[in-house]
């Protein structure tokens, strides 16, 4: 089921209104769920700060990963942000795991449970590439948005191990 009546995103400002909204129609579930509130929760989608214009052209999956990394004591926090841009047609959530597993796959490394979110062979290969700096790390919480049509069909978050996501209502929980 997706959310009624919901506009296209234009702008960063759209982008943030529409997963408050998410998370706020979810908070009692979010927080007996994920142990956490849900002031914690949009402190991290309040670092959204770029949009992209993929988001309302075409079907797209923006992750934002927080990150440790134990041997940097200096660096505070780290985020690992990424932009995946599916095939035009209309994903429902099946989908998009099989095409984010075949998509991990192309590149040698296991399907999983949950691709939705950012895993850290991941990260590792984007350090490989030169793309990340940072190589031994923990990932302490993420974001997902599923963008269709301008729209935002999905939300995904993760705190420590544990995530939900979330539509207009807990579609999923994993602990």
């Amino acid at each position: 089921m997706l959310l009624p009546n919901r506009r296209r995103v234009k702008n960063i400002e759209d982008v943030k209104e529409q997963i408050g909204k998410i998370i706020s129609n979810n908070a009692r579930k979010i927080e007996s769920n994920l142990k956490v509130t849900v002031t914690e929760i949009l402190s991290l989608v309040s670092e959204i700060s770029e949009f992209n214009d993929n988001w309302t052209n075409h079907p797209s999956i923006h992750r934002i990963a927080w990150i440790n990394n134990p041997k940097e004591d200096t660096v505070k926090k780290i985020t690992f942000e990424e932009n995946i841009v599916l095939p035009d047609v209309s994903h429902d959530l099946e989908l998009i795991i099989r095409m984010l597993n075949h998509m991990r796959e192309s590149k040698n490394l296991k399907a999983t449970k949950m691709p939705l979110f950012i895993h850290p062979d991941e990260i590792s290969i984007a350090h490989k590439e030169g793309k990340f700096p940072y190589q031994r790390i923990t990932i302490t919480s993420q974001i997902a948005i599923v963008f269709q049509k301008g729209r935002i069909n999905y939300v995904g978050v993760v705190i420590d191990r544990n995530y939900v996501l979330l539509q207009n209502k807990l579609i999923e929980l994993f602990t």
